[in-house]
């Protein structure tokens, strides 16, 4: 440490430049700005939350900075969306026709002109609109040379306005190029018509080979009933909870990792107890071994994700969240996730159990501290660390325990 340079962590600063939104359409279109496949989903916002973005372009108005990650690819200067994405698709969608602007009854307008572009199209626009929106400046705000730094600063970025979450930030980091990141991604789909689920789907298909694994499955319906018109189903929640069963049939081989610096290294992940960071190694193993096929498979790959636990996982969720616990709330989806982690662990199937498990099975999660008590088993409350007597692994080591006791 002592003969290390002292420097600054990233050695190019970041840049801000002018350019107006006709300039980035255009090389939004020619590929040289790009949207990463595992950015937050496009179609987040609704209608009169984009029609007031297009109102403050045309109205010259003042709306927050871009952020992209600029880096060369053949000589080429290329940027990729850090932050930004609903917005720029916005101004793509309106430019394209594929907007029309909500009526002034829909949206707080603050121009009294409004009468001129509520309820219309880009091709409706009075020209003098059409103009002021392909000449309106925007801030970009370019990063180079992040390195090792990138998910940190891609974090910081996020920190303001209406934040990433943190499997968003996952999935961006860390699925290019692993497949089967991109299939946890499509688990978490529970509605394949929209817009930004359908983009996704033909990218995992045409990329790597990999279909929607919901498609005419049995709990398709109850998946997408749990999480529909939920609050809490923005920012990859869904996903997130595949991923936390994962991490449940797999607490122990994560552990290892997580407790091997060496490991960590290669990974290019830190880890300083928090469970976030946990779940990042999780992503980055996964990462890893798509690009090194003949390193160790520590954790499941894509076939076995597909072909075994899938299946387990989907028909947990038909039999306990449909046929079983439909009263059951979408915050409990980590410990719901964690028991169907743990019975893949144990080989428990939801099919085989009687009405009695069941019943205990909807009880404990309903209730897990009471339950546990009464079967005589731990169940720590864990407070967002990995490790420790009350740490998530103590709580997923926990929830073999309770499969035993519930399912015994």
């Amino acid at each position: 440490m002592a003969n290390e340079p002292i420097r600054p962590l990233i050695s190019e600063s970041s840049t801000s430049e002018s350019t107006t939104v006709d300039v980035v359409l255009s090389d939004m279109r020619d590929k040289t700005v790009t949207i990463p496949d595992y950015q937050r989903d496009g179609d987040q916002w609704e209608e009169p939350t984009k029609s007031l973005l297009i109102e403050s372009v045309i109205n010259n108005l003042t709306i927050p900075a871009f952020f992209f990650e600029t880096f060369k690819e053949e000589e080429i200067e290329k940027n990729a969306v850090v932050d930004g994405q609903q917005r720029l698709s916005t101004l793509f969608e309106f430019h394209q026709n594929k907007l029309r602007l909500v009526s002034s009854d829909e949206a707080p307008y603050l121009s009294p002109s409004s009468v001129h572009y509520a309820g219309k199209t880009y091709d409706e626009l009075p020209a003098s609109f059409q103009q002021t929106f392909k000449k309106y400046r925007l801030t970009i705000i370019k990063l180079r040379d992040l390195g090792d730094m990138r998910l940190e600063v891609f974090r910081r970025i996020n920190q303001g306005g209406t934040p990433l979450s943190a499997q968003d930030i996952r999935l961006a980091y860390y699925g290019d190029g692993s497949s089967a990141v991109a299939f946890i991604r499509l688990a978490g789909i529970y509605d394949a018509e929209r817009p930004a689920a359908k983009r996704f789907i033909e990218t995992a298909s045409g990329k790597y080979g990999i279909s929607f694994p919901w498609e005419n499955h049995l709990g398709l319906e109850t998946w997408r009933d749990w999480w529909e018109g939920k609050e809490i189903a923005k920012g990859q929640t869904a996903s997130e909870m595949f991923l936390w069963s994962l991490v449940a049939a797999q607490v122990d081989k994560l552990n290892s990792l997580l407790e091997n610096a060496e490991a960590l290294a290669r990974i290019n992940c830190r880890f300083k107890r928090a469970v976030d960071e946990a779940l990042d190694a999780y992503c980055a193993q996964l990462k890893y071994q798509a690009a090194n096929p003949d390193s160790e498979r520590l954790l499941m790959e894509t076939n076995e994700l597909r072909e075994r636990f899938f299946p387990h996982f989907g028909e947990w969720i038909e039999f306990l969240l449909g046929q079983k616990g439909i009263s059951i709330q979408v915050p409990k989806n980590r410990l719901v996730a964690a028991l169907i982690g743990a019975a893949y662990d144990a080989n428990v199937r939801a099919s085989s159990l009687s009405d009695q498990q069941w019943t205990n099975v909807v009880e404990f999660v309903r209730r897990p501290q009471d339950v546990a008590r009464r079967l005589a088993f731990e169940w720590p409350v864990s407070k967002g660390r990995w490790d420790g007597k009350k740490g998530y692994r103590a709580q997923l080591q926990a929830a073999r325990d309770a499969i035993g006791k519930l399912c015994g």
